[in-house]
């Protein structure tokens, strides 16, 4: 079959990090790919936080810089950090020009706002707590006036199609009334997984429930190195009122003075940590988790808030509350840790290239070393953009490459049996988050670690048939509780309860490949059946 589309370029994802690499492409031809319309279904778009930026005049980069360092428990990429928080300025005025109008006082001067481990306020909101909404929308609009891209919705990306070692473009099917037909062949010398992180293979997430790890399961598949999967970070404060995903209480509401409480309503933080309900985010969802384990209610705190300034600065927040009949101003908020970012991923250079040649990953899909260990709040917005516009520099800055293929078989990318039904997948897919979140989640030891792993096995064999879905979501779920089973510390995100401590001999990040997963899976199979003999 002849392919549908061929390019210079494929972006996967129409978040931010896949939007501003296929506009900074010019004049690159760009098709740009996304599961539903433009837009729909990202985390981008849900962000809430704003972009972070040393734009205030008690502010510096060096000092972004330093905060970022120190909140990522000693594992950033230096070089990656000194380049997003040097360059944050330039993504400001960027936004600017395309007429994003971020939050600004009465002097016209930007609003800034706070979040936890920063030391300055650096924040920039869009109206309140919908920075991402606002954001993606005016990048899709510019996207969308630019000639060099091509937009394919409704497709979901399946396989990376390589030759002699090389990226040759990605083979899809488009998502027609929910059924899994028509198979494309979309063609490219460079493809950039753009696709988001793995927050839904968790019980708890505020993740959009199709953000599962299916990029960078793609890429471990075809065998790129993945970097520190096992950092994994969990908001403090996602509503808990049975939603699945969570609605995100932004952390800004902490940053504007509110408590967290027990239901007795003390400020159980004031003896966890010097600051309290801004300590680094890895801290406080702990201590809340913490909280529970002992049989507490936890809340978020807004009574001493001026009256419906709450509704003025977070309206998104707002609306949640209010469809949950919670009045902020009388009612203390119930909150949960929700798994929010993840800080691991395809390992990148400082350009955003992954170790298969013609394979780029950027956004959250990506391990570029920024984060660390545990991301500082509203960076992630910043890594997108800066990572975006260097991908984009280093393809144009190449002579435009062809690809060595001239036709692909599609049918060797179908499934070569049935899948199982839908149903009898969402059964196996919720077995596979709760024991995400039980045995993979904010404390981890070697046994819960291993009980993961029988479990992975369990679901494997008792669904026959895999859905494309679940089999990415198994492969991402044992990436993550291989890695974390690899770092005997507890460090950041990652918190061993056999090892409490933070290991300097562990001061690296940890990456691997899928055979290396493999291996370790081999030999752990070999030692329980010779412990059975």
């Amino acid at each position: 079959m002849e392919s549908i589309y061929k390019s210079d370029v494929v972006v996967v994802g129409s978040g931010i990090s896949g939007l501003m690499v296929a506009i900074s492409l010019y004049p690159r031809k760009v098709t740009l790919v996304t599961k539903q319309k433009l837009g729909e279904m990202s985390s981008s778009a849900w962000a809430q936080g704003g972009i972070a930026a040393a734009v205030g005049t008690d502010d510096h980069p060096d000092i972004h810089f330093a905060d970022t360092i120190k909140a990522s428990s000693g594992l950033n990429n230096e070089d990656a950090v000194r380049m997003i928080t040097s360059e944050a300025l330039e993504i400001v005025r960027f936004l600017e020009k395309i007429n994003i109008q971020f939050d600004k006082d009465k002097d016209n001067n930007f609003y800034l706002s706070i979040e936890a481990a920063h030391s300055k306020r650096r924040v920039l909101k869009i109206n309140g707590d919908q920075s991402g909404k606002f954001i993606v929308e005016k990048l899709i609009k510019y996207a969308q006036s630019q000639e060099h891209i091509t937009f394919v919705e409704d497709v979901s990306v399946d396989h990376i199609v390589q030759k002699d070692n090389a990226c040759e473009g990605i083979v899809g099917h488009i998502n027609k009334q929910g059924t899994v037909d028509n198979f494309i062949f979309l063609q490219a010398p460079n493809v950039v997984l753009a696709t988001g992180g793995i927050g839904s293979i968790y019980a708890y997430t505020t993740n959009p429930r199709d953000i599962y790890g299916e990029g960078i399961a793609m890429a471990a598949r075809a065998g790129a190195q993945l970097s520190d999967m096992e950092f994994v970070q969990f908001h403090p404060t996602a509503l808990d009122i049975g939603l699945d995903p969570a609605p995100l209480l932004t952390e800004a509401i902490r940053g504007e003075g509110a408590y967290l409480v027990d239901e007795h309503g003390h400020r159980f933080m004031n003896n966890v940590h010097p600051d309290k309900e801004l300590a680094p985010r890895d801290v406080v969802a702990r201590a809340i988790f913490r909280e529970k384990e002992k049989g507490r209610s936890t809340f978020l705190d807004c009574r001493h808030f001026k009256k419906n300034s709450f509704k003025i600065m977070f309206p998104t927040a707002y609306e949640f509350l209010s469809k949950a009949n919670i009045d902020s101003e009388k009612d203390l908020i119930p909150i949960i840790p929700a798994a929010h970012y993840h800080m691991g991923g395809v390992k990148v250079d400082l350009t955003g290239q992954t170790s298969v040649q013609g394979l780029w990953a950027c956004g959250e899909t990506s391990s570029t070393g920024a984060h660390g260990a545990n991301r500082l709040a509203s960076n992630s917005l910043l890594e997108a953009f800066v990572f975006a516009r260097k991908i984009a520099e280093t393809i144009n800055a190449n002579p435009i490459q062809q690809t060595k293929l001239q036709r692909v078989d599609i049918a060797n990318y179908f499934p070569k049996e049935k899948t199982i039904s839908k149903i009898r997948a969402k059964k196996y897919i919720w077995q596979l988050r709760s024991n995400m979140t039980r045995n993979v989640g904010l404390e981890r030891s070697k046994n819960s670690l291993l009980q993961a792993f029988i479990e992975f096995d369990r679901i494997e064999r008792e669904s026959e048939h895999l859905s494309a879905k679940l089999k990415d979501m198994i492969l991402i779920s044992r990436l993550i509780t291989y890695a974390a089973i690899q770092r005997n510390e507890s460090r950041g995100t990652h918190f061993r309860n056999d090892y409490t401590q933070t290991n300097i001999d562990y001061n690296k990040s940890h990456n691997f490949n899928v055979t290396d997963m493999n291996n370790f899976l081999s030999k752990q199979a070999l030692n329980q059946n010779t412990k059975s003999a």
